[in-house]
């Protein structure tokens, strides 16, 4: 088995290593803010004390620490027992679920989701899949918003084949899988330079 294969199973599992829970706090810390004009872009609509749905919520820091102390009722679901942990001592404010994205059972439905940075842990079948999880989690007019890194290789499935890095699904494919959840596009960046040159995608419910 290939250490990027027992990396996935750790994370999905929630085993994630203490060194690399760690790694995942400070470089939270170090990056700023990265993402928060698209972050302030899907909220700003809301009411005050909305209900938000961060998937692969890590640390809190810095999206749902940001929302909670504007006044949001966050929900965070990540794999990792360590970081839930972690979470339900430093922001008891938020409801934090450990549980694996996929399949996980979620009380809803929320004004928004947000997956940022973390769909990078999924296979391509399961990030389409989670378009369609996010649209079932939302109200009517409720909004999604998610990001990718830029794809290097889109003949790959994913990187447990030994491949260090995930790569991506194709800008196209993203599309489709919002359409096809009955989502409506509102906003969309291939390449965002301000967000490390992700892509950015922002959705509502129709």
């Amino acid at each position: 088995m290939s250490q990027a294969d027992i990396r996935y199973s750790q994370v999905i599992n929630g085993q994630c290593p203490k060194r690399f829970l760690c790694t995942m706090t400070d470089r939270s810390r170090d990056a700023g803010f990265v993402g928060k004009a698209w972050i302030d872009r899907l909220v700003a609509p809301l009411p005050a004390g909305a209900t938000v749905l961060d998937l692969g919520c890590g640390d809190g820091q810095p999206i749902p620490r940001y929302l909670l102390d504007r006044g949001f009722a966050v929900t965070g679901v990540d794999a990792a027992t360590s970081i839930i942990e972690l979470l339900r001592t430093r922001l008891a404010r938020g409801r934090w679920i450990k549980g694996d994205m996929r399949v996980v059972q979620v009380e809803g439905p929320f004004d928004a989701v947000i997956a940022w940075n973390s769909l990078t842990w999924l296979s391509h079948d399961d990030r389409a899949l989670m378009a369609r999880r996010a649209a079932e989690w939302l109200k009517p007019e409720g909004r999604m918003l998610f990001n990718a890194p830029a794809d290097q290789d889109p003949s790959r499935k994913d990187y447990r084949d030994g491949s260090p890095y995930r790569f991506d699904l194709e800008a196209t494919d993203y599309a489709a899988a919002i359409a096809g959840s009955g989502l409506r596009l509102i906003a969309h960046m291939d390449v965002d330079p301000a967000c490390d040159d992700a892509g950015i995608w922002l959705a509502e419910k129709l």
